[in-house]
C-alpha cells in the first residue's frame, strides 16, 4: 500500500473516532441535560411541598392555639348564693358577681365554647401534628361532656392518624369511654394493648395498671383486678397512685 493511501486511511479513522467520540458526547451531554432538569423539577416540587405543609402545619398551630386559649381557661364559678355572713354582709349592698374576663363559670360551659374551635382546627388540618393534637383534646372535651359516642369516634380518628404517643393517649381515652359506656371487655383489650413493652414506654405504666385493675373489676374479673393492683404496690412504690391501689385492694380482699 502507498504511503499517500496509508495515510488517507490513517486520516479517515481519526475522523470516524473523532465523530463517534463527539456523538457519545452529545448524547451524553444530552442525557446529563435531562438529568438535571428532572433533579431540578423534583427540588423544586419538594421544596413547594415543604412551603405548602410549613404552611398548613403554621395555619393548624394557631387554630390550635386560639381553641387552647379557650379549652386551658381558668374555671371561676360564682359565689353561691347565701355565701356573706355576719352583721356586715346582712347591711352592706349586694354586689352582682361579675365573672373574671378569660374564665369560665364551670368545666361545661368551658368544653361547649372551646369544642367547636378544637374541631375546626382539626377538620382544617387533619393530617398535621396541630391537627390531630386538637382532635385529642376534642374527644377529651366530648368525653367531660358526657358526649361518649362523638368523643369515641374522635379518639379512633386520632389512633387512624397518628402513630406516635397521641395514639397511645387517645386509646387512652377510648378505654375510659368504653367504661362509662358500660363496654368493659373493650376496655381491657384496649388498655391490655396499652400495658405492653412498647407502649409503656410512652405511658406512665402504673397508671395504665390503675385503668386495668378497674376494667377487670367492672367485668367481675376480681382475680385479675388484685393482681394488677399488686403490680402497682410491687413495681411502684414511689407511685402517685399508691394510696389509691391499697385501698382498692383492701377493698377487693373485704369483698371475698
Amino acid at each position: 500500500m502507498k504511503r499517500s493511501e496509508r495515510h488517507h486511511l490513517k486520516e479517515n479513522a481519526f475522523a470516524v473516532a473523532m465523530a463517534n467520540l463527539g456523538g457519545q458526547l452529545s448524547n451524553r451531554g444530552r442525557s446529563l441535560a435531562v438529568g438535571i432538569a428532572i433533579g431540578t423539577a423534583l427540588l423544586v416540587l419538594y421544596a413547594g411541598y415543604g412551603f405548602w405543609t410549613d404552611r398548613n402545619s403554621g395555619r393548624a398551630g394557631v387554630l390550635l392555639a386560639e381553641a387552647l386559649v379557650v379549652a386551658d381557661a381558668p374555671i371561676v364559678p360564682p359565689p353561691p348564693p347565701g355565701s356573706a355572713e355576719g352583721e356586715e354582709a346582712e347591711t352592706a349592698p349586694v354586689q352582682p358577681f361579675v365573672q373574671p374576663p378569660g374564665t369560665y363559670p364551670s368545666l361545661e360551659a368551658k368544653m361547649n365554647e372551646a369544642l367547636p374551635r378544637l374541631l375546626n382546627a382539626a377538620n382544617a388540618y387533619p393530617a398535621s401534628q396541630p391537627g390531630i393534637t386538637a382532635r385529642y383534646r376534642a374527644a377529651a372535651a366530648l368525653a367531660n361532656l358526657g358526649r361518649h359516642d362523638e368523643a369515641a369516634s374522635e379518639y379512633r380518628e386520632v389512633i387512624d392518624q397518628d402513630t406516635g404517643l397521641y395514639a397511645r393517649m387517645a386509646a387512652l381515652g377510648l378505654a375510659d369511654v368504653e367504661l362509662a359506656r358500660g363496654s368493659a371487655a373493650s376496655a381491657i383489650e384496649l388498655l391490655e394493648s396499652a400495658s405492653g413493652t412498647e407502649a409503656a414506654a410512652q405511658l406512665p405504666l402504673d397508671g395504665v395498671l390503675m385503668r386495668l385493675a378497674t376494667a377487670y373489676d367492672r367485668a367481675g374479673r376480681t382475680g385479675d383486678a388484685r393482681t394488677t393492683y399488686q403490680r402497682v404496690l410491687d413495681e411502684f412504690p414511689a407511685s402517685p397512685y399508691l394510696g389509691s391501689a391499697e385501698r382498692e385492694l383492701e377493698a377487693l380482699s373485704n369483698d371475698g
